[in-house]
């Protein structure tokens, strides 16, 4: 493949459907596999419009994520770019490989000059941008009419966490001081329910809902929420006691299981007999309140039937039925009393959510913001708005030729909602009719569809493409000429993964069926355009019982996990000193290896601390947050020491940080012993000596002065070192935090006072996450969940908890829609015990789809794998070595058995395609192995010497004190100075009107402008300002040659800079003429009364003028605009009072 002067390869010829898709004469709704080059056709369709003329500001690009956004302009940008400068051969190459005439020299040309088309397009060009970007921009177009404050912004992650948790303090102040306890007590009870974190994200959801809440019933939540359940209303004890009594409970039955029982006459027997006449024996409301106790007779601790075989239960005829009839009674009885309780507290969170939501609300209005939810949804009301909406399309429509839409199966209902407005017009009217053909292109993988917690659903890419094929098929009349076919296509071929690889892929997805990833389409059988071997390799799960496990800090972690990690990073180490790459006839390096895991935990994190030990570059997990990493918190620690060198905690986490680096040992001995009650710095200030406590003392000189960045960045980068100290005992992964912590300080210091004392209370009131970008360029192994590894690939992957059992981890939070409702309720999952109704439909429902969505997260996580996946995990006590069926593991353990992979007790399992490929040729070296870096010199280490700074220029105009005493002013003197004002102002507008139009100027802008009333008054004013302007001592000055508030810089004397503005100027050929305005109140009656401060102005406008133009006359007036007065200043006046450097000025310009 040939390689531009620019490094661009030439464009991959698009093969089958992939040139089919690309070609902009059809609607396409693609179906893409993973690794089958969907980016590639979707950037191919763009160049094949603007190839054929399309404007491009006529082209939108809705992609999922900013990075996709990203790197879809930068590929388009850079590749149009080439066209200008690439050599006609390969120009003509990427021509072919689009399909396009390589021979047409219209086309060429048109290719070279496409960028600089993009470039000037209107609006930017081509609109490459996110859906939540697209919907931010239409919303600042219309903010009134969406229902937003114009100039409204998107809130940052941190923002909206404070935002988020001042709302909830508001509300719960309000509650408190307003005697509403029952918000308090429900927050509490959904604490306790669903933990702290739980109960802020139920509210949160509540929050991001507040459409759907607001169709609750006022006041009658609660009975809602029991109908949906098939609860009864009212008081839900007196109905479990009515069923408790004598003529509704099955006293037959129940003393049939009794007598048997007794009869059988062992000892459980005679127990279960003592527990039925005990609770015969009881009112009803002691019978309601004992079910559970009751119970227990035919169920087991779990509720499950007892069993009743030999020896657990009496072996007579019928004691089986009546059992079992009575055991569906009281679990029935004790799920209603399970059911209301949860209803009643799902009734009243969604009360407090419901407040909460409004205050959110009205909080975000305040703060003049929106959040992410917001713009989806506003734009969404704004495109169906009556009336408004349609003009909002039509504008649109005029804007949009094609649309093209990238992972299409993450996009959700509401989403859809809008593109499904932008898109209708395509297939009606003129949109269909017209003689431009506009064209729609989605290109997606339900396999792939992994954001469900985002509410999306495969089942909307379903529906979307049966949508849009019907309006085409509508549309479309090739007779008459009208519309455009809608083709469905697929891609199958991989561009990224072995053959090995995608035959395990294919065996998996037949041992979980093709229906577990949902039932949305065909699955097609994959296959490889990448050459080479490939290997799978299933470990054997490692168990707490395994004896691997090293002891170590991590105490609180199983064994197991302990084991696996060290396992992992072992064999990661191995790879890296000795494995090779196959398919790519190289050595694995630390960049190859990707380490997926389902979701972030103690895993992740022991991986990381493994490799770091087994000294193994590594990039740290992709997401964590900002308060978490060590390098943040002993920097935040040196922070709290600065603030209250007192906290005896911070003092002491800061001294055995890698900033200061004690021991724990130093620490210890430095300590103790010391006096009750005193501070350790206190005691460290009178046993130390003060060199070891220097730094601390440079600390707290800097608390009160620095601002919170200067205070980090003095730490890291200061004498204190404490960048290169905290990056070498954490490793590279700490470089992200540290920057991000900097960041913060630095956003924190345009929203508030610059304080440090400010900015910690900012920092622990928000809860931001750090997210690395894993595509960028990185020499270390990466370590990631599934989620965060989507659009990226790596020679060698690693699925490190693919023993994890998905019912283990279910959503806590639900999205109901009761009846036909069309926003969705935030419910709390219900237990097995509390479902009933049609939230227990809902709950079997989401199960199935968390289920569906947990295989097609395999397939996410397998597909990644370039040439080598390795399936690993550890299994906890309750598994008894024995992987859940629902897991990965479970279902690549089929895969290989079914791929004919024999199995070995304990030992791994290898597969390495049903047909062994031959390796790849070695390449040579790709790099010269870097020379020995030398040591840093000493100054690199220090900071760099304050640079001497010159005199700051000096403005004549500030030259001087007035140190003239003026009385306090009078009436008269008040006039004068108003006088002087407005004769002023004249002189600056009146110069450049024609001398005959002078005075009617004067007198309109005097009287529309000045506010001058009486006409006699205008014409004394402009009288005055007239003669001047008449006079011929001054007519050059205020003629068209000469300049009007002309700008002067200078340098004079021994380095002193001069800056001003001049009022007029004058420049000839062998003079130079100024004049500046005083309009004060006094007015000298003579030159030897004019002040001497202006004379020192006007000396300082001279010297520069001298310095400017050496070779001529300069001559300079003062006028007095409030008598009005001149006086013309003589050579040797100004001589006396030219400027000089001060003490400290004359020391700068001296070198001293």
């Amino acid at each position: 493949m040939a390689v531009s002067a620019d490094g661009i390869r030439t464009l991959p010829r698009l093969l089958g459907s992939q040139a089919r898709a690309s070609a902009p004469d059809a609607h396409v709704w693609l179906s893409a596999s993973a690794g089958t080059g969907k980016t590639q056709v979707l950037a191919a369709r763009v160049y094949r419009l603007l190839l054929r003329g399309v404007d491009p500001g006529a082209i939108l690009c809705l992609t999922f994520t900013k990075a996709g956004a990203a790197e879809m302009a930068g590929r388009i940008s850079a590749r149009l770019a080439a066209w200008v400068r690439m050599p006609e051969r390969q120009v003509k190459d990427d021509l072919a490989a689009l399909g396009e005439n390589p021979l047409d020299r219209d086309l060429i040309a048109r290719a070279r000059t496409l960028f600089a088309k993009v470039l000037d397009a209107p609006g930017g060009g081509i609109r490459i941008q996110t859906i939540h970007g697209f919907a931010q921009s239409l919303l600042s177009a219309f903010p009134i009419e969406a229902g937003l404050v114009p100039g409204f912004r998107p809130l940052e992650a941190r923002e909206e966490a404070v935002l988020a948790r001042e709302a909830l303090a508001e509300m719960l102040v309000d509650a408190e001081r307003e005697g509403r306890g029952q918000v308090i007590d429900t927050i509490g009870a959904l604490s306790l329910r669903l933990g702290e974190g739980g109960a802020e994200g139920f509210l949160t959801a509540c929050a991001h809902a507040r459409a759907g809440l607001s169709t609750l019933p006022n006041g009658g939540i609660a009975p809602f929420v029991r109908r949906a359940l098939d609860l009864p209303a009212g008081n839900i004890e007196a109905v479990l006691a009515a069923a408790c009594g004598d003529d509704a409970f099955d006293l037959a039955s129940l003393a049939t299981v009794a007598a048997m029982n007794a009869a059988w006459g062992t000892k459980n027997g005679l127990a279960r007999a003592d527990i039925i006449a005990a609770w015969r024996g009881r009112s009803v409301e002691d019978r309601a309140a004992t079910l559970g106790e009751l119970h227990l007779v035919w169920a087991k601790a779990d509720g499950e039937i007892r069993s009743f075989g030999k020896g657990q239960a009496p072996q007579e005829e019928g004691y089986a039925e009546a059992a079992s009839r009575l055991h569906e009674v009281c679990a029935e009885l004790i799920s209603m009393r399970a059911r209301a309780a949860y209803a009643d507290l799902l009734a009243a969170g969604l009360e407090v959510g419901r407040d909460y939501a409004d205050r959110y609300a009205l909080a975000k209005r305040r703060a003049g913001a929106v959040d992410f939810d917001d713009l989806i949804g506003r734009a969404v009301a704004l495109l169906e708005q009556p009336g408004m909406g349609e003009w909002v399309r039509y504008k649109l429509d005029q804007l949009t030729e094609h649309i093209l839409i990238d992972e299409a199966q993450d996009t959700n209902l509401a989403q859809w909602t809008i593109i499904a407005r932008l898109a209708e017009e395509f297939f009606a009217g003129e949109g269909a009719h017209g003689d431009r053909a506009r064209t729609l292109f989605t290109v997606g993988d339900f396999k792939q569809a992994i954001f469900g917690f985002q509410g999306t659903d495969p089942l909307n890419f379903a529906w979307a493409g049966r949508h849009f094929k019907a309006l085409a098929d509508a549309a479309f009349d090739p007779l008459a000429g009208d519309g455009v076919p809608f083709e469905r296509l697929s891609l199958t071929q991989s561009f990224r993964s072995t053959r090995p690889v995608l035959e395990f892929v294919d065996a998996a997805i037949d041992a979980v069926g093709a229906a577990a990833l949902g039932e949305i389409g065909e699955i097609e059988t994959h296959a490889s355009e990448v050459p080479g071997p490939g290997r799978v390799t299933l470990w054997p799960p490692v168990s707490d019982d395994s004896g691997d496990a090293d002891e170590d800090e991590e105490g609180w972690v199983g064994d197991a996990t302990r084991a696996l990690a060290g396992k992992i990073a072992r064999s990661v180490r191995e790879m890296i000193d000795d494995g090779t790459l196959a398919s790519k006839g190289r050595p694995i390096r630390p960049e190859d290896v990707m380490i997926l895991v389902k979701r972030r935990g103690e895993l992740a994190s022991l991986l990381v601390a493994r490799l770091y030990a087994e000294g193994v570059p590594v990039a740290g997990v992709d997401r964590l947050r900002l308060n978490a990493p060590l390098a943040v918190q002993d920097l935040l620690a040196a922070v709290r020491f600065a603030l209250q060198p007192e906290d005896d905690l911070a003092l002491a986490s800061l001294l055995v940080s890698p900033l200061i680096g004690w021991s724990q040992d130093e620490l210890m001995h430095a300590a103790a012993p010391r006096p009750a009650r005193m501070p350790l710095w206190r005691h460290l200030r009178a046993t130390q000596p003060a060199e070891r406590l220097a730094p601390l003392e440079a600390m707290l000189n800097r608390a009160d002065i620095a601002t919170p960045y200067q205070f980090l960045e003095e730490l890291l980068t200061g004498p204190l070192d404490g960048r290169r100290k905290l990056i070498r005992r954490l490793g590279q992964e700490a470089c992200d935090p540290i920057e991000e912590l900097l960041g913060a300080a630095l956003d924190f210091e345009t929203l508030s006072a610059p304080s440090l004392q400010l900015f910690l209370d900012w920092f622990d009131r928000g809860d931001v996450e750090i997210v690395r970008d894993p595509s960028a360029p990185l020499d270390a192994v990466r370590v990631m969940t599934v989620h965060g590894a989507k659009g990226l690939q790596a020679p060698v992957v690693i699925l490190a908890d693919a023993t994890a059992d998905p019912a283990s981890a279910r959503r806590d939070i639900l999205n109901w829609k009761p009846g036909d409702a069309r926003d969705a309720i935030p419910i709390f999952r219900p237990r097995t015990a509390e479902r009933g109704g049609e939230i227990a439909d809902l709950a079997e429902r989401a199960e199935a789809r968390e289920l569906e969505e947990h295989w097609r997260l395999f397939y996410v996580a397998a597909t990644r794998a370039e040439e080598q996946l390795v399936i690993a995990g550890a299994l906890g006590p309750r598994a008894k070595g024995v992987p859940p069926e629902a897991s990965w593991y479970a279902a690549a353990d089929r895969a290989l058995t079914t791929l004919g992979v024999p199995v070995a007790e304990g030992e791994a399992r290898g597969f390495e395609g049903l047909v062994p490929q031959p390796p790849v040729a070695a390449k040579a070296s790709e790099a010269l192995r870097a020379a020995a870096q030398p040591d840093l010199p000493d100054w690199a280490r220090r900071a760099a010497p304050v640079e001497a700074r010159p005199p700051r220029p000096l403005a004549p105009s500030a030259l001087g004190e007035d140190d003239v005493a003026d009385p306090p002013p009078g009436p008269a003197m008040r006039a004068a100075a108003e006088r002087g004002r407005l004769i002023h102002a004249l002189f600056e507008r009146l110069p450049p009107v024609p001398a005959p139009n002078r005075a009617i100027a004067a007198d309109r802008w005097l009287r529309e402008v000045g506010q001058i009333s009486d006409s006699g008054e205008r014409d004394a004013l402009a009288a005055t300002v007239l003669a001047v302007l008449d006079d011929p001592r001054f007519a050059a000055l205020f003629g068209p040659d000469a300049l009007a508030e002309a700008p002067v810089t200078a340098v004079i004397g021994d380095g002193l800079v001069v800056a001003g503005t001049i009022d007029r100027l004058l420049v000839t050929d062998d003079a130079v003429e100024l004049i500046d305005f005083k309009t004060g109140r006094r007015v000298p009656a003579t030159i030897d009364d004019v002040p001497v401060y202006h004379l020192r102005q006007m000396a300082a406008y001279a010297e520069a003028l001298r310095v400017i133009f050496p070779d001529r006359r300069i001559g300079a007036t003062l006028l007095y605009t409030t008598g009005p007065a001149s006086f013309t200043l003589p050579d040797a006046l100004l001589a006396r009072h030219k400027p000089g450097l001060t003490a400290a000025q004359q020391s700068f310009a001296s070198g001293a």
